[in-house]
């Protein structure tokens, strides 16, 4: 994937900026599970990820902020999107970059990757009682693997990421040199 850094002023007032880089493919299993749970650690819908404490809940920098993973059959993407005021712009974007350079160097601590992993099978449980979102799952598994994996299976590589993993694929996906912005001021 090639890097590029884009800045469009469209005169919003509301500045959107999205930075992500190249990540596991559907089919690299111990990668994915270690990607989905870097994800909701950094961005995920709860207000205890480590970017919205830090730029929402702490100091009320943006409107939004999440961190975003897709896989596909033969690269992942994951993503880092903000909504925040033109005055609030560098302060966020040096505030991620601190937050990512620290995952990528400084490995979680049990209790706090205990917890991330409680928190993300607590949320497949939940998304689990929706049907829809149940069917869509097992059918998404079947045609991408040719079963659907057991929920014992899940929790268990869940259970499996250690927080080397998960320093080491910080470092591998939020590399500087892989990191590409598109910012719409």
């Amino acid at each position: 994937m090639q890097q590029f850094d884009i800045t469009e002023d469209r005169g919003n007032h509301e500045v959107n900026v999205v930075m992500g880089a190249e990540a596991p493919s559907l089919y690299d299993k111990k990668g994915r599970i270690t990607a989905v749970l870097l994800a909701n650690i950094l961005g995920g819908p709860a207000s205890n990820s480590l970017l919205g404490a830090e730029l929402r809940e702490k100091h009320g920098w943006v409107y939004s902020i999440e961190c975003g993973y897709a896989q596909y059959s033969d690269t992942g993407l994951m993503t880092v999107s903000l909504g925040c005021d033109r005055a609030n712009i560098k302060k966020c974007q040096t505030a991620v970059k601190r937050i990512l350079t620290k995952v990528s160097t400084t490995p979680m601590s049990p209790t706090a990757l205990k917890a991330a992993k409680k928190q993300l099978l607590g949320q497949l449980a939940i998304s689990s009682d929706s049907g829809e979102t149940q069917c869509l799952s097992m059918g998404k598994s079947l045609l991408a693997f040719g079963e659907i994996m057991p929920d014992t299976q899940v929790r268990e590589l869940v259970e499996s990421v250690s927080a080397e993993d998960l320093r080491l694929m910080a470092g591998r996906i939020f590399s500087p040199d892989k990191v590409s912005r598109l910012i719409y001021l």
